[in-house]
């Protein structure tokens, strides 16, 4: 009876074992269901892969990210047809194209009724993988502006030869390029298609024939290899007595290497090498150049003693003879050298005549800053006449007042004009006459220029002889020295103008004139009646002249010159005709 209890409370025991075994597994299972449900959905599935890499349980707008960024870096290698190096290696966005992944990755599922079934979060993935291609978005306009860039309008590349490049005093190889043919249709049809993958390079064969380039990788490396060994040592140049050695460092910052004729070379650049050469070698070879003594009178030479020439240093020529002994072509290097003239002194002296005159206007205008036109007309005494680009025509600045002033006293004389008229400002013709010459009011002579008019004025100048003179053209009023000089001569003299008294009025004005700067400071011992002009770079003196030695007129146009000028050759016209 005992026994049996034994039994039947072991067998309860076990059965108690079983049904809690039972229960385990089933809250198991349950927990597991539960936190399937509870898998945010933002989330890809533990050991999810795309595109051959793992994102287990990445957050969907991470994946996004790093994939969108992963195409966005993708090189895309272009080749011309089997050729072994690419010759392009383009971005997507460089060709038009934008890859996205947010459609395909937030398609990416786990459905509810895959969550029911324990352990399916665990290998749920092979069942939804994310195969699906990222979207494609294209820009034919930026594709097409690349492909022309790129590959030219006929899609033919010139290849870019290998070259060598100058760092410090070593040589580095710039690697070549081949270029080739292709046809832009097939080139367009392969870019406009190309889908990228994220992990690796692209490649894009296109149909066509490449072009090697003429100097290698091999030749310029060989090249830097040879021109390595000629200039690590530097090289000792004979300048003179002396031998001046000059370190592989200068040698190196001199280099222009450059590919001529499809091969490469080197050469030394003069200008970068002159400072170092002009002052280390220059000096020992140098020899200073003699003077030769030249005399002229009226501007002809009349005799000459030459000095003798000097030598100066020849950069580009001993950079040569360096060039040659570093290729052995030469056994040695030497400083070359260049003859240099000797320095011309000139004693000029001029005769007191109209050649003397002309002569000492020309080389003072040749020797002098700035565009001259001289004209000088003795009234008495000796009457010599003397030119430098007298016909030469400048725009007039306030000179042109001269001729308003004749067309004004021309009207004043035949009474269709009064002294008493009013002009400009509240002044009448009296007042506004002396203005414009004494003051050069420019508003008193813009009236009065307005008032008698612009081809009136310009037939009255060239009525008396002034023919180069002209007041329409479009770029101003234009007169020359000779013209000038000629309206002043026939004032002074009285061929002009039938009063004296109108005569005398215009010249007083002139003699009133208050600026004294050219011709008047020029010629301190006599009285001077003188019209200046100024307008920018122009300066003019116009002047009638009562030396001691005779009256005279004397109209000095300059362009780029100075008031101090006008003053030095006027003073110096007036030594050479008294002496």
């Amino acid at each position: 009876m005992i026994k049996d209890w034994y039994v039947r409370a072991g067998a309860h025991m076990g059965g108690n074992r079983y049904r809690w075994i039972l229960y385990s597994v089933i809250g198991l299972l349950l927990l597991i269901v539960i936190a399937q449900f509870l898998y945010p959905t933002s989330k890809l599935l533990p050991f999810a892969n795309i595109d051959g890499k793992s994102y287990s349980a990445w957050t969907k707008s991470d994946a996004i990210s790093n994939l969108d960024t992963a195409y966005k870096n993708t090189k895309l290698n272009i080749y011309f047809s089997n050729a072994a190096q690419a010759y392009k290696t383009p971005l997507p966005a460089d060709i038009g194209l934008t890859v996205a992944n947010q459609a395909r990755l937030q398609a990416a599922d786990y459905p509810w009724y895959m969550r029911l079934i324990p352990s399916s979060l665990l290998w749920a993935h092979y069942i939804y993988p994310v195969n699906s291609p990222p979207s494609y978005t294209r820009n034919q306009a930026v594709l097409s502006s690349y492909i022309t860039k790129q590959f030219g309008p006929s899609c033919s590349v010139q290849p870019v030869n290998a070259s060598v490049k100058v760092q410090g005093t070593a040589l580095s190889v710039v690697p070549s390029v081949n270029g080739g043919t292709c046809d832009t249709a097939d080139l367009t049809s392969k870019l406009s298609t190309v889908e990228p993958h994220s992990n690796e390079p692209t490649n894009i064969a296109i149909s066509g024939k490449e072009i090697p380039a003429a100097v290698s990788d091999v030749v310029a490396k060989t090249f830097a290899d040879s021109l390595t060994a000629k200039l690590s040592k530097g090289v000792s140049v004979t300048a003179g007595s002396s031998t001046v050695s000059i370190s592989p460092a200068n040698l190196y910052a001199w280099l222009d290497i450059a590919v001529t004729d499809g091969a490469l070379g080197y050469s030394f650049n003069a200008d970068r090498a002159s400072a170092y050469l002009n002052a280390n070698l220059a000096p020992k070879v140098a020899v200073k150049a003699g003077t030769t003594q030249v005399a002229t009178s009226d501007f002809v030479e009349t005799s000459r003693a030459t000095g003798a020439s000097g030598a100066s240093l020849d950069v580009a020529k001993t950079l040569t003879n360096i060039k040659a002994y570093l290729d052995g072509t030469s056994t040695s290097a030497v400083a070359a050298t260049q003859l240099t003239p000797p320095n011309v002194t000139y004693t000029r002296s001029y005769s007191a005549t109209d050649t003397g005159l002309a002569a000492l206007m020309q080389n003072y205008a040749t020797s002098h800053p700035g565009t001259y036109g001289i004209s000088l007309t003795e009234l008495s005494g000796g009457t010599r006449h003397a030119t430098y680009q007298g016909d030469t025509q400048f725009t007039t600045a306030s000179t042109y007042k001269l001729f308003v002033a004749y067309s004004t006293l021309l009207r004043i004389e035949s009474g269709t004009w009064h002294w008493s008229d009013q002009i400009e400002g509240g002044y009448d013709l009296t007042t506004c006459f002396n203005r414009m010459i004494s003051l050069s009011d420019n508003d008193c002579g813009y009236a009065l220029l307005i008032k008698i008019g612009f081809q009136a004025i310009t037939n009255e100048a060239h009525a008396i002889g002034a023919s180069n003179t002209s007041f329409l053209g479009s770029d101003g009023i234009k007169s020359t020295a000779s013209d000038e000089a000629l309206l002043l001569a026939e004032l002074q003299t009285g061929q002009i103008l039938s009063q004296q008294s109108d005569r005398d009025m215009w010249i007083t004005a002139m003699k009133n004139n208050v600026y004294r700067q050219g011709i008047p400071k020029g010629i301190p011992g006599s009285v001077i009646a003188d019209k200046v002009g100024f307008l920018d770079a122009l300066l003019h003196d116009a002047a009638i002249v009562y030396s001691p030695s005779g009256t005279y007129v004397l109209v000095i146009l300059t362009n780029n010159a100075s008031w101090g000028n006008i003053a030095e050759l006027a003073g110096q016209l007036e030594a050479l005709r008294t002496q």
